[in-house]
């Protein structure tokens, strides 16, 4: 095919040089030039353009033509670079002065071309493509191609500033590199001062970052700050050490300024420094800069700089704690209940806190702070996890409208009331803070709160799903504890109940997935399976079998599947239960004439889960042959996919016994015989033949595998 392709190249060529032609989409030249890039990449050293003449003259053509669309002088622009990203290629451009002439804008000028974004950018990624080698660079500096770069830096368009921006690390990393040396010296090279030609070359580029970011022009700065963000990262020594050293009085003098339009883009620099061995060098002044950007805590940016300096890979333990201190301020000022923290706390924040939209902002980065370090597991000195807990907690009853007496009352507690984000996050921080073992001794309080809010009738349906899971995280770790099942038999159950019962499918669909998950939590917890079966609960899941909602029908298979398999551990319950019969009854029902995709879909994996165990495998049986006829001929292609799954685990545990499998040669074939036999009676066998023909191809592909 790529043969018959490249025949066809000159009369592309000639259709693309044609100025009465209309150019093709963006998408089209792309995708070519993407086809020519595998290809240069699969020549072995038989350089494309040596064996299509046609590019040269396409390439003269387009560049000499005053009537040049852009778009296609921005793709002769890549494909120039790309064609002279060999030593081979780059000499067959060269020889006649078409470099020159391709990447010279005196030409462009006239016609305007040069105004275009798209013939900039095209520009600047010709140059990356042909950067592979040194006489690529060395036909940048000498044509004073690195001046138009540098200029490229401010430009109006965001895209080709960053483009330019990319080049310019790439040209420093390219100094640094093995391909600047020749042969054994490379390492030296490396790590030596650079040579007295390249010198320059760095400076220079050096200079316009520092003078970015003296600059008093916005854009420019965060354009310097971007470069500089990469340099540490993609460039060697010395490169990476001398433009620190430069850049460290303007970097002080911006981080002092505290403008807080800055502050992600300077912990963007600080961060990328932190990973590498500047660190750990005090003429570096890294840590120094980190600390200025925390500063005093009173300021906007320096809870932000808090909140991304405790995400840092490599912080420092002191500067951490630092961080960590400042960022639970706005919570610890919030929740507090006595005066002399108070007074101490609204002194850094009181400005802040007073105003609903920066009070629910520094919350959100203290909760979500916290959320983080507890994810780790962090260990926590010199403060108290058991008083941040409590304060966590109490901020959701604020969330809630509930004022403890012993709260000192504060303006920030009115904009908190029934605001939604801060409950999302405050559940997620509690959720995560059940890693911690000093937090048992608060249980009560902790699942009192989210029984609070799982009983109000005003709490949204996300906020909701968030109690239900921060309501799992904190069972799973309490499990131990005697009164647990107490709590969820006499608190817990009668309030599901209700909400099974909401108007709002959202929180009927996300109760009973709450379920499910506690069951699968508490799975072999006699006393639980008990309390499930005997609180009346499996009737109502039983009747969320025929929600008028697809989604709730779905979760409440998925529920109901994990009960029938909890509940067979339990013989006592067996005996006296019918939910097997019931739910095999309306899940096939569910199968064969639901119109919706999800529950036949939740309906054959809760039939694989199923068969996967070993206590359900008999009951089963008389169901796999219909589900797998049914799954074969449903119209969803994701039923069909999860039917595949079903026959393959089908299959596995009919020839486990089977002496191939085993390679045990020397048995008979009568059990192999019989248990093929037993997988066509199952139907298995039209459906893999089936699967091959279907009409989507990840079932086909899926049948091709199993078979």
């Amino acid at each position: 095919m790529d043969s018959d392709c490249l025949s066809l190249l000159p009369a592309v060529c000639l259709v693309l040089a044609d100025p009465k032609q209309s150019p093709p989409d963006d998408t089209s030249l792309e995708k070519l030039l993407d086809w020519f890039k595998e290809m240069h990449s699969q020549s072995n050293e038989q350089v494309l353009l040596q064996h299509q003449p046609c590019f040269k003259e396409f390439i003269s053509s387009v560049c000499t033509s005053k009537t040049t669309d852009p778009a296609i002088l921005s793709f002769t622009l890549k494909l120039t670079g790309l064609l002279a990203c060999t030593k081979q290629g780059f000499h067959l451009l060269e020889v006649g002065g078409l470099l020159v002439c391709v990447f010279e804008r005196e030409a462009w000028f006239v016609c305007d071309l040069w105004e275009d974004a798209s013939v900039r950018s095209g520009w600047l990624q010709g140059l990356l493509n042909m950067l592979k080698h040194r006489q690529a660079l060395d036909f940048i500096c000498g044509n004073g191609l690195l001046k138009v770069i540098l200029q490229l830096q401010n430009d109006g368009s965001l895209f080709v500033a960053c483009l330019a921006n990319q080049l310019l690390v790439h040209i420093l990393n390219f100094l640094t590199s093995s391909n600047m040396t020749n042969g054994s010296d490379a390492v030296e090279s490396r790590e030596s001062s650079l040579s007295p030609d390249w010198v320059s070359v760095s400076s220079e580029i050096m200079n316009g970052v520092v003078e970015a970011l003296s600059s008093d022009d916005h854009p420019r700065v965060l354009q310097g700050l971007r470069l500089l963000s990469s340099v540490p990262s993609q460039c060697g020594e010395p490169i990476r050490s001398t433009l620190w050293k430069d850049v460290l009085v303007p970097l002080e003098v911006l981080i002092n300024r505290g403008s807080e339009s800055l502050t992600q883009p300077l912990m963007t620099v600080l961060q990328a420094a932190v990973r590498t061995p500047l660190l750990g060098q005090s003429e570096y002044k890294v840590e120094e800069l980190l600390e200025a950007m925390l500063g005093s805590g009173n300021k906007n940016e320096s809870f932000q700089c808090a909140a991304l300096t405790i995400k840092l890979e490599k912080c420092p333990e002191g500067l951490k704690r630092k961080a960590i201190d400042i960022v639970l301020l706005p919570l610890q000022c919030v929740s507090a209940q006595s005066q002399d923290t108070a007074e101490k706390m609204n002194l850094a924040l009181k400005e802040q806190l007073s105003q609903k939209a920066s009070c629910i902002s520094h919350l959100m980065q203290s909760l979500s702070s916290l959320e983080e370090l507890a994810y780790t597991k962090y260990q926590f000195e010199g403060i108290s996890i058991h008083s941040v807990t409590s304060s966590v907690v109490l901020l959701l009853r604020i969330c809630s409208g509930h004022y403890p007496s012993s709260l000192i009352q504060n303006n920030a507690s009115t904009h908190l009331i029934g605001c939604c984000k801060v409950q999302r996050c405050g559940l997620d921080t509690l959720g995560a803070l059940s890693v911690y073992e000093e937090n048992m001794n608060i249980r009560k309080d902790i699942f009192g709160v989210l029984l609070d809010y799982l009983k109000s009738p005003d709490s949204h349906a996300t906020v909701l799903k968030k109690t239900y899971q921060a309501t799992v995280s904190w069972i799973a770790v309490c499990s131990p504890f005697p009164d647990l099942l107490q709590f969820i038999s006499h608190d817990l159950f009668p309030v599901l109940k209700k909400r099974m019962c909401d108007l709002r499918w959202e929180v009927r669909d996300s109760t009973l997935e709450f379920i499910t998950q506690l069951t699968v939590a508490l799975n072999g917890n006699s006393g639980f399976i008990e309390a499930l079966h005997t609180s009346g609960m499996v009737s109502i899941l039983l009747s969320s079998l025929a929600d008028s909602e697809g989604y709730v029908r779905a979760s409440a298979v998925a529920v109901v599947g994990e009960a029938v398999d909890s509940f067979l551990h339990h013989t006592v319950l067996v005996s006296k239960s019918n939910l097997l019969e019931e739910a095999l009854k309306q899940m096939m029902t569910i199968l064969s004439q639901d119109t919706e995709g999800f529950p036949r879909r939740a309906v054959v994996k809760a039939f694989t889960s199923w068969l996967k165990g070993s206590h359900l495998v008999t009951a089963v049986h008389p169901f796999l042959s219909s589900v797998l006829s049914l799954g074969c001929n449903d119209f969803d292609w994701e039923v069909k996919m999860h039917t595949l799954e079903l026959a393959e685990v089908l299959m596995e545990k009919t020839l486990t016994c089977c002496p191939y499998a085993v390679q045990n040669f020397g048995s008979s074939e009568k059990e192999l015989m019989q248990a093929l036999s037993k997988l066509k009676e199952f139907g298995l066998f039209d459906l893999l033949f089936n699967s091959l023909f279907d009409c989507d191809r990840p079932v086909c592909a899926k049948g091709r595998w199993e078979f």
